[in-house]
C-alpha cells in the first residue's frame, strides 16, 4: 500500500523536526561544555594569580634581609673570637718583648688575614642560606600549583600555598658558627704542632706567638712540651 503524499509530507516534517532538535541539543551541549571549560580556565587563572600573590612576599628584599640577618647573627661572634685572639696575641708578644715590633705587625697581619677569610666565609654562608630558602620557596609554590591543576580545584592549591607560606615565613634556622671559626682553630692547631715538632720550635703562623716549646726536664722521659702563653 503506497503512502499518500500527505503522509509522506508529515513524515518528512517530523524527521526534519527531530533532526533540528538533535542539532540544537548537540549545539547546547557544546555550548555548555565550552562554558564549563571557560569557567574552569578562569577559575584556574584566578587561582594561579592568588597563589602567586601568597608567595609575593618572597622577593629580592626578603632574600637580602635573610642574608643580613645571618651576618647580624654571625659577625658579632666572629668579632668576639677575633678580639680574644688579638688579646692573646698581644699578651704573648709582650711576654717575648716583641710588642710594637715588626714581628708584632707581621703576626697581627696574619691574624687579620685569617679572620678576613672567616668574614668572607660568613658572607658566602649568608648567600647559601638565601639561595636555599629561594629554592624551598620555589618548590613549595610549584607544588601548590601542581595540586591545584591536578585536583582542578583552586581551593586545594590555595590551601597548600597558605600552609607552605606560613611554614616558610620563619626562615631557615641558622647553624652555630663553630664551623666558620673552625678555620681559626685549624690554624691555631697547626701553629701548636709546629711549636711542638718543628726544628727549634719555629713557627710563623697567626697564632704561633701563643705557644712556647719546652724541652723535657733533665732525666725525665717524654718528648718536647708546649706551654700556652696567657
Amino acid at each position: 500500500m503506497c503512502m499518500s503524499d500527505g503522509g509522506a509530507a508529515k513524515a518528512n516534517k517530523a524527521a526534519a523536526k527531530l533532526s533540528q532538535q538533535q542539532f540544537q541539543w548537540q549545539k547546547d551541549q557544546a555550548a555548555a561544555a565550552k562554558a564549563d571549560a571557560d569557567g574552569k580556565r578562569a577559575a584556574m587563572s584566578e587561582g594561579l594569580s592568588k597563589i602567586n600573590s601568597q608567595f609575593s612576599g618572597f622577593d629580592d628584599p626578603y632574600y637580602k634581609g635573610l642574608q643580613d640577618n645571618y651576618l647580624a647573627y654571625a659577625n658579632p661572634q666572629i668579632e668576639q673570637s677575633q678580639l680574644h685572639a688579638q688579646t692573646g696575641l698581644r699578651s704573648a708578644l709582650a711576654n717575648k718583648g716583641k710588642l710594637h715590633s715588626s714581628t708584632d705587625a707581621a703576626q697581627q697581619g696574619e691574624l687579620a688575614t685569617t679572620y678576613g677569610g672567616i668574614y668572607r666565609d660568613a658572607q658566602s654562608k649568608a648567600l647559601d642560606y638565601s639561595n636555599q630558602q629561594r629554592g624551598q620557596v620555589q618548590m613549595a609554590k610549584q607544588n601548590s600549583i601542581a595540586q591545584m591543576y591536578g585536583s582542578e580545584s583552586p581551593d586545594v592549591g590555595l590551601q597548600s600555598a597558605s600552609g607552605a607560606v606560613g611554614a616558610l615565613q620563619t626562615g631557615p634556622a641558622f647553624e652555630p658558627i663553630s664551623a666558620l671559626l673552625g678555620q681559626a682553630a685549624k690554624y691555631a692547631s697547626m701553629d701548636y704542632n709546629n711549636a711542638l715538632y718543628s726544628p727549634n720550635g719555629q713557627s710563623y703562623g697567626a697564632f704561633s706567638p701563643l705557644f712556647n716549646r719546652q724541652s723535657p726536664a733533665s732525666g725525665g722521659g717524654g718528648g718536647n712540651q708546649v706551654s700556652t702563653i696567657h
